[in-house]
């Protein structure tokens, strides 16, 4: 380097500003070497103050080093947004209900991130156009600094130079701080240049490595909006589908309805007869329990009625007994079928109006309530008063007359003239009270184990753990073959078995049902006529005209049947001779009270068909 001779014109060895004066040198050496490799936004290039332009070049750095140090941050954060992306697809996948929100949310969220890169990655394109520069600059300043030619310390020292008058113990203390100072200067260059370049490989590394990722999250991302929509659409089909399938029902139920009004006045007056139109309650006292007869042939069916008389409101009153053996109280029993408490009335009436009676004293007149038999736990006993006085307080309150039989509730003059104490007892510790809420108390003998707006009367499984099955109700599963209740006339059919041909005679019905003429439907009733009447087919001559509909049973072989958790039959399926027959519940009901002979009945909605070998 011969400029520096006549660069350098120090009058006296000071080692303090030697060393700050040669280190501006140096900058502006290399400054001046490369000014052509200096881009052409350098904020420092036109400073002409050495000292000046020094410091500008110490706050350009500082300034990078800060850009650096952002850039890797923002680095950081879309690596932590990426990864809370994909936890969030990997929460989304193992849902069905995601909303459109949530993925137009992560989308956005992907695209922001996506954006974010791009911007940095503009950023490193600057950057690695800036860096070529400095790299080309690094290389220069190590090519010239291992290039360069110095005396050593032997020359120097025995060396003059008359030019600046120094001898040689002076020229060697110069050329010594010189050379220190390039050296610093220089290493300091190549060692921030160095750094310079390493930070930014290492963010150019991560960037590229990042980019890599959030196409991979992108293209799990679409995977996982394509299961969920594909998710999405097969739930919507099976919406659609249940959708479909309960408008069917509704529309079979509806030509159900309109078949049933279309009924002969005999076809109507034989369901009205073997369903029962009438609410039975338990009465004064407990029916006895019936044993089911045995078949007299074999292999024999019987359809078995979960309850019967009732309208499936309410409280059960062989279900409040059966709690009430359990040992709950009568407002655990009221709240149960009502759903709601129990309300002490102050100013409660005095007086009642009941048709046939007058007025009457209100607790009087619920001595007379012959509905539960006096004998039973007295828990349920006063659950039946706060009932039955509940449901008389509506009618007084409307300023109405209670009729006394079932319609209303059963009222008895010799009861309440003399009343049973227990029952009598249950009265008075009530007195006044009713239930909460206005309810309208109906109550029935035996729902069956299904109550409407209640539920299952279970404390376990149904039917094995039915309080009305605890409590020993005589109706909780029966085979019904008599006229009613009340009535032992079975109409010559002293049993409810019937055989695989009589089964097979149902379903032939079934299908002229469904298929024929309203003058061959007229023909569908119990071939007993000598209780029904009518001019029913014989069993011969339905499955003659079923045949006509090209189908014919000859025999049932099997029975079964589902129950909907609605506490009703929702299907029967027959297997017979000409394949598997699978019916509505309620249009098997129908037609099986239609044809079956003599009393022979399903009572209830909620029913099962047994077989016995």
């Amino acid at each position: 380097m011969p400029e520096l001779k006549k660069i350098v014109t120090i009058p006296s060895v000071n080692n303090g500003v030697l060393y700050k004066t040669v280190g501006i040198v140096f900058l502006l050496l290399t400054s001046v070497l490369l000014a052509s490799r200096v881009l052409a936004d350098d904020p420092c290039k036109n400073i002409s103050d050495l000292d000046d332009k020094a410091k500008c070049y110490e706050e350009q750095i500082e300034k990078k080093e800060n850009e650096y140090q952002s850039t890797s941050s923002k680095l950081e954060q879309i690596r932590n947004t990426k990864n809370q992306i994909s936890q969030k697809i990997s929460g989304l996948l193992s849902q069905i209900s995601v909303t459109q929100g949530e993925i137009d949310d992560l989308q956005n969220e992907i695209t922001k991130i996506k954006k974010q890169l791009d911007e940095i990655n503009a950023i490193l394109a600057d950057r690695k156009t800036s860096l070529a520069e400095k790299i080309s600059l690094r290389n220069k300043v190590v090519r010239t600094y291992s290039k360069r030619h110095l005396l050593n310390d032997i020359e120097t020292f025995l060396a003059t130079n008359t030019s600046i008058g120094l001898n040689g113990f002076q020229f060697a203390t110069l050329s010594q701080a010189f050379n220190t100072a390039v050296t610093d200067e220089t290493i300091k260059i190549i060692s921030g240049l160095n750094s310079e370049i390493d930070s930014y490989e290492k963010d150019k590394a991560e960037g590229e490595k990042l980019k890599g990722e959030l196409e991979a999250t992108q293209q799990e991302f679409l995977a996982a909006k394509a299961e969920l929509d594909a998710r999405k659409n097969s739930a919507q089909g099976e919406l659609s589908d249940a959708a479909k399938k309960e408008s069917g029902y509704q529309d079979k139920l509806e030509d159900l309805e309109d078949e049933i009004s279309a009924l002969s006045e005999k076809q109507q007056s034989i369901l009205k007869q073997k369903y029962g139109d009438e609410y039975g309650s338990v009465g004064d006292y407990d029916t006895p329990t019936s044993k089911t007869p045995d078949p007299p042939f074999k292999p024999a069916y019987a359809a078995f009625s979960y309850g019967a008389y009732t309208h499936y409101k309410g409280m059960s009153q062989y279900g409040a007994k059966g709690r009430a053996d359990s040992g709950k109280s009568y407002e655990d029993i009221i709240e149960f079928y009502y759903k709601t408490g129990v309300d002490e009335v102050d100013d409660f009436p005095d007086e009642l109006c009941v048709e046939g009676q007058g007025d009457m004293d209100f607790q009087e007149y619920l001595y007379g309530i012959a509905e539960m038999p006096s004998d039973w736990h007295k828990e349920a006993l006063k659950a039946q008063a706060i009932a039955a006085r509940s449901y008389a307080y509506r009618y007084q309150k409307k300023g109405n007359c209670i009729c006394t039989t079932q319609s209303c509730q059963v009222f008895l003059k010799s009861k309440s003239d003399n009343p049973p104490s227990r029952w009598k007892d249950a009265v008075d510790d009530t007195e006044g009270m009713v239930v909460s809420d206005g309810v309208v108390t109906y109550y029935s003998s035996t729902t069956g184990g299904y109550i409407e707006n209640v539920g299952w009367d279970t404390y376990g499984s149904w039917p094995g753990n039915a309080y009305e099955k605890k409590a020993g109700s005589p109706w909780f599963y029966k085979a019904w073959y008599t006229k009613s209740y009340s009535s032992s006339d079975t109409c010559g059919h002293n049993h409810p078995w019937l055989s695989e041909k009589e089964m097979a005679d149902i379903l032939n019905a079934y299908v002229v049902w469904s298929n024929g003429s309203g003058d061959e439907k007229d023909h569908i009733s119990p071939v007993t006529t000598s209780c029904w009447g009518g001019d029913p087919y014989s069993l011969d001559e339905m499955a003659s005209k079923a045949d006509k509909y090209g189908k014919k049973y000859s025999k049932v072989t099997s029975v079964d049947v589902d129950i909907s958790n609605g506490g009703y039959t929702s299907k029967v399926t027959l297997g017979t001779d000409n394949g598997t027959v699978t019916l509505n519940g309620d249009t098997f009901k129908t037609v099986f009270n239609l044809r079956a002979p003599g009393y022979v009945a399903i009572r209830s909605r909620l029913f099962d068909l047994e077989k016995r070998n």
